[in-house]
């Protein structure tokens, strides 16, 4: 494991599991946290905290990364038809798989998607950085393609583990390990994504739809989720041979 992954991984979780830490053992409920000042920053600082890893990585790893100008670079939109096709390409692959296998438990209101989209690209779409440049790529030379995206799904997991320990948060605890699941079929989604764009913003783009889209079309939490996992995985494998190479 590279210096640059141990050192976004060590900040990632430390600050992330400190803030979500303190909101899990005040016994505060999720719900009632939007009107907690001091819990709603807590809550802000941990969803920030892979955003906050990487650009502390790129600080200190100036040589190879850039420094401040390289991840600023992260931010530079290259204009793309062909991505933006495929981003809407793997987000309906994904929910579609969802609907396929009827794992669809509930549809909510359009609207909320597009009042929880800015949240998400904020709390979930800039944690891409890290995840996809950092991470997945430094594993995939050391343990391959596929290996590499189940590692970094199920550290992606991890990180999330004590927001699970928060009353009445989305996710229960004893759907942690299908959640887990969700979370690497998703991560084979947003690498291929990454990898055949070449632009880290189409990945933070489609992360953030996806989740943005979790209170319209919500998946059960169940062991369907490993399904949908597992055809994501065939989905990245078949454009991964078709579109970029390794």
């Amino acid at each position: 494991m590279k210096n640059q992954t141990k050192q976004f991984l060590i900040i990632a979780f430390l600050l992330g599991y400190l803030c979500f830490g303190i909101i899990a053992f005040s016994n505060i409920v999720f719900s009632d946290i939007l009107s907690n000042p001091l819990y709603l920053f807590l809550l802000t600082l941990g969803f920030l905290s892979p955003f906050i890893s990487s650009f502390i990585v790129y600080i200190l790893n100036k040589k190879e990364l850039g420094g401040f100008p390289g991840f600023i670079d992260n931010f530079k939109f290259v204009k793309s038809k062909k991505s933006i096709i495929l981003v809407f390409v793997l987000l309906v692959a994904h929910y579609g798989f969802g609907i396929i296998l009827k794992n669809v438990g509930a549809y909510g209101n359009v609207l909320d998607f597009f009042k929880y989209l800015p949240i998400m690209i904020v709390f979930l779409g800039s944690q891409e950085i890290g995840w996809r440049k950092l991470v997945q790529p430094n594993f995939e030379k050391e343990k391959g393609f596929y290996k590499s995206i189940l590692i970094t799904g199920l550290f992606w997991s991890l990180w999330f583990l004590p927001l699970i320990f928060i009353r009445g948060f989305v996710i229960l605890p004893q759907s942690y390990g299908q959640f887990a699941a969700y979370l690497v079929g998703i991560s084979f989604l947003l690498t291929t994504m990454y990898k055949s764009s070449k632009s880290i913003l189409y990945a933070v783009l489609l992360s953030s739809l996806i989740f943005a889209l979790t209170p319209v079309i919500s998946l059960k939490q169940g062991y369907m989720l490993l399904a949908i996992a597992i055809l994501e995985a065939l989905v990245a494998s078949t454009l991964r041979n078709k579109e970029f190479n390794t």
